[in-house]
């Protein structure tokens, strides 16, 4: 009787190793950039949910309430990379942080996001009398980048993709 082998010879897994490897590097990139391209997706919505809620916030308190960057979780800063803060103001100078309302957190490190602060007034509408704009670039790539755009009424939706993120 004659024994069948168990398992593979050294050839046969060479060259398993060999086509799995050839596999790898032709799909892997496919899969990076897809997995940007969901990664902006994902990201514009949560900026654009940060956003709709500031906008009724503004109308439930009855006071201008502002998205800005986020500084220390307590204070605006400089670089939207560190996330969203979203604040009531009761002060006429609508920059001052009266009252926390929510922190969104940063952004991945190689990923670039270009706006500007924003402040709803209690009715809805922006202090800005122009749209103003958030781009998110994954890798700072506007290849795959994604946009919303809040008009001067305070209507937000999602922009025209593939901007520029700037330099």
């Amino acid at each position: 009787m004659r024994k069948i082998p168990n398992g593979f010879t050294l050839v046969e897994l060479m060259v398993t190793i060999a086509v799995a490897a050839i596999l790898l590097t032709v799909g892997v990139p496919s899969l990076k950039s897809l997995y940007d391209a969901y990664r902006g997706s994902s990201e514009i919505s949560r900026i654009q949910q940060a956003l709709s809620f500031a906008r009724n916030q503004a109308i439930s308190y009855g006071a201008p309430v502002g998205v800005c960057p986020n500084s220390s979780g307590t204070s605006c800063g400089d670089s939207w990379q560190s996330g969203l803060l979203i604040y009531a103001t009761t002060t006429a100078n609508t920059a001052s942080v009266s009252k926390v309302l929510k922190v969104v957190e940063g952004f991945n490190s190689s990923d670039r996001v270009v706006g500007d602060k924003v402040v709803f007034r209690p009715d809805g509408l922006t202090k800005s009398t122009e749209q103003v704009s958030f781009i998110y670039c994954p890798n700072g790539d506007s290849g795959d980048s994604r946009s919303v755009n809040i008009s001067a009424s305070g209507m937000i939706r999602y922009g025209d993709d593939n901007q520029s993120c700037g330099s």
